[in-house]
């Protein structure tokens, strides 16, 4: 569920100035007001210009869309431009929190928390694991993907409660009950420890790794990991050259394909089973609701993500695009990949119309009617 909050105005007339000229990589610093705060960044212009509406990348991996009027100064120097370190980072991360809490570092992750650092160092193997698994992955499918230029910022909160009043502002009510959450903007996954959740309250002790990897390998655990790893996902999407943030990327891929790689395994010691494998979950919700299908179905999934961010719908609709991710992997893979290509190369706050949408998914998989048919037999056969 990444976020993406753009203001029409500026997102217009930054691709304006991005067909005139080229941004600029040079070290930047910017001084602009952010609703009410004065902030100071250094990054690297990526659209726009210093003094004007510009797309900014700050050291730490953020987004800023910042408009002219708000800009109190901006300076360049002849530094190109670096991504911080992972003690920069986690330095940065600690400034952002309370004093309580405390790091741990991987490769290629850098993780605040006030939790137990037995559950931080599991939470990190289980995603440099993933992450390890995404590239093998989409490397295989013939993606020159790299690994991400940034250390990986996780935050992971004591309690559920500290979490959401930390992603309130971004999500809101519709968050409700979801256990984690990426932010395009600040490029950080944000989580709280699921071994004290209401859900696996009773389980017995949670102290030792042995102990934390037996909860979260129990059924109750099997949605919790899931969301975790659906986030991280994003995260490793984002950062390795596979979708562009701030892209008007099609929601059933990105989330569709999310849902692909969360696939959850109560019997697995992480709680995870890998990438591909069938997530019955989703399969259980699709097949409830596979009679109200039709060509309208599928023409809105692909056209528009309003049913995925409706939550009266997203549940069923998440589905369905898990569904239709499962099904043009395994059946039309050579499309798809193909179809992944033309998506990861779209650029930051370019805009598509319902009939670019649709017309591109045409020319890589070609008419919805048979298309429609054979996806509707297939996942009725799936075991």
């Amino acid at each position: 569920m990444p976020s993406a909050l753009l203001n029409p105005r500026i997102t217009l007339a930054l691709l304006a100035a991005a067909a005139i000229a080229p941004p600029v990589r040079a070290m930047e610093h910017v001084v602009f007001n952010d609703e009410g705060v004065q902030r100071s960044v250094t990054g690297r212009v990526l659209l726009g210009g210093l003094r004007g509406d510009m797309l900014l990348e700050g050291r730490a991996g953020g987004l800023w869309l910042i408009d002219s009027k708000d800009v109190v100064s901006g300076e360049s120097d002849a530094e190109p431009f670096e991504p911080l370190s992972t003690e920069e980072l986690g330095e940065r991360l600690l400034a952002d929190l309370p004093d309580r809490y405390r790091l741990h570092t991987t490769e290629h992750y850098v993780v605040a928390y006030d939790t137990s650092r037995e559950y931080a160092e599991w939470t990190s193997s289980l995603l440099e694991g993933l992450q390890r698994a995404f590239l093998a992955y989409w490397r295989k499918q013939g993606f020159e993907l790299e690994e991400p230029h940034y250390p990986l910022p996780i935050i992971i909160h004591q309690s559920y409660d500290d979490y959401r009043a930390a992603v309130q502002k971004d999500i809101g009510d519709g968050g409700e009950g979801v256990v984690g959450y990426y932010s395009m903007k600040n490029n950080r996954v944000t989580m709280f420890d699921i071994t004290g959740s209401q859900e696996l309250r009773g389980s017995g002790r949670r102290g030792s790794r042995r102990e934390i990897t037996r909860m979260l390998s129990t059924p109750r655990a099997v949605p919790l990991v899931a969301t975790i790893v659906h986030e991280a996902t994003h995260q490793i999407a984002y950062n390795c050259g596979l979708q562009e943030r701030y892209s008007d990327l099609p929601m059933w891929l990105v989330e569709g394909m999310a849902v692909y790689f969360e696939a959850p395994d109560a019997g697995s010691t992480r709680g995870w089973r890998g990438i591909g494998k069938v997530n019955y979950r989703r399969l259980d919700t699709f097949r409830r609701h596979a009679h109200q299908w039709n060509l309208a179905s599928l023409t809105s999934l692909v056209a528009d993500g309003a049913r995925l961010r409706d939550p009266r719908t997203a549940g069923v609709a998440y589905a369905d695009a898990w569904a239709l991710n499962y099904y043009l992997i395994k059946y039309r893979p050579d499309d798809y990949v193909a179809y992944m290509k033309t998506l990861s190369k779209k650029k930051a706050l370019e805009q598509d119309t319902a009939e670019t949408r649709l017309a591109e998914f045409r020319e890589h998989f070609g008419d919805l009617g048979p298309l429609l048919n054979d996806f509707l037999r297939r996942m009725s056969r799936v075991d």
